[in-house]
């Protein structure tokens, strides 16, 4: 059994598999957050989506937090060795209690973490609490993951909307992954 609270373990077994997930994080991230945004990334592991993040869009400020602080001690060496620890900023936090003031953030992603956040409806609505009221979450897992408490959440939260994202693979739609977008309704 891996232990994935050890960053090494953890990416020698999710590798490639998350690769395409985070890439596809940080380009709906990246087009939803406006020029000089705050992004967060919710569940961060060892900081690849934060740093993927933070070098796409020089712009943009990134957090990360992540429950594990040998995860957060390792984002931390990895943003600083990419020059990147000025424009990004990791802690230790859980998800259903983030660390940061309302509306802080114009674009939440997480990939492969939701699934782990208990109790899931705090967590999905610390989300929508941090979230600014023109902002967008992200949240990615794999397809048993359990969406339908991530919309029923959503659902209990006025103005608010849960829509399914579809998660492309290489070349068609993952079979092996699923998203959905969290914004507040339009008229």
């Amino acid at each position: 059994m891996v232990d994935y609270t050890m960053p090494g373990a953890y990416q020698r077994s999710t590798g490639t598999f998350f690769t395409v997930l985070q890439r596809r994080a940080a380009a709906h991230a990246s087009a939803a957050a406006p020029q000089g945004g705050r992004v967060l990334d919710v569940g961060c592991g060892p900081g690849m989506l934060v740093r993927t993040l933070a070098r796409r869009r020089p712009d943009l400020r990134v957090d990360g937090v992540d429950v594990t602080p040998q995860m957060v001690e390792h984002a931390r060496a990895l943003l600083a060795r990419a020059g990147l620890a000025d424009r990004t900023h990791v802690v230790a936090g859980d998800a259903a209690a983030l660390p940061y003031p309302d509306a802080s953030f114009d674009a939440i992603t997480s990939t492969m973490s939701f699934h782990h956040w208990s109790p899931l409806g705090v967590a999905v609505r610390e989300v929508l609490r941090v979230l600014r009221p023109t902002g967008t979450a992200y949240l990615y897992d794999v397809g048993v993951a359990p969406f339908d408490g991530v919309r029923a959440a959503v659902a209990g939260v006025p103005g608010w909307t849960c829509e399914r994202v579809l998660v492309r693979g290489i070349v068609l739609p993952s079979v092996l992954y699923r998203g959905v977008r969290l914004r507040r309704v339009t008229s």
